[in-house]
């Protein structure tokens, strides 16, 4: 077993010298929970379970409870679903795979969103869009950046708005959950 988890770990290893950079997240990601499932078949002890690929939610269609509200927005659907699968069965989850989605989830009278988890770089309306929009309409919700741009230009762009934190990408679940129990 060990023998096939050194194998795979190195094809992935091989595949990310030759990729996107969101496309070497998303194999970090599943090496990442790969290993980890291999600890827990070892009895080692680990919390982080492998994304599942569940529909996603749209923001009108959260349900009503007594759960705090994180609205997920990033265009890569791994990172989408392994938020949620890390945080739903703590908190509501509404995610976004793009600013345009995030900014009409944040457009309602009250929007119900008590922090954002937001990746900066995305097609379209990007995260500085909606720290834009967040802005514009003075809406003081907490802001989690997480991104792979960790320039000292983006991150102090970044902190000219409500951000809280800023993530680097890849993260792992741990730093990820301590900073949104902090906020909420």
């Amino acid at each position: 077993m060990k023998e096939l988890l050194e194998q795979i770990n190195q094809t992935f290893d091989n595949c990310m010298e030759n990729c996107s950079e969101e496309t070497k997240l998303q194999l970090k990601i599943i090496k990442t929970n790969i290993n980890t499932l291999f600890q827990d078949y070892q009895g080692g002890e680990s919390t982080v379970e492998t994304p599942s690929n569940p529909p996603e939610t749209k923001p009108a269609e959260v349900a009503a409870t007594d759960k705090k509200t994180i609205l997920v927005v990033d265009d890569s659907s791994i990172v989408r679903n392994y938020l949620n699968k890390l945080f739903s069965e703590k908190y509501n989850i509404q995610m976004a795979s793009d600013g345009k989605e995030a900014i009409d989830a944040l457009s309602e009278e009250e929007p119900e969103v008590d922090a954002i988890l937001l990746d900066l770089m995305m097609p379209g309306v990007d995260g500085f869009g909606v720290l834009e929009y967040l802005a514009g309409r003075k809406l003081e919700i907490p802001v989690v950046v997480i991104s792979g741009d960790n320039t000292r230009e983006t991150i102090n762009r970044a902190f000219e708005y409500h951000v809280v934190d800023i993530i680097e990408k890849p993260f792992d679940s741990k730093t990820i959950e301590a900073k949104i129990a902090r906020i909420l």
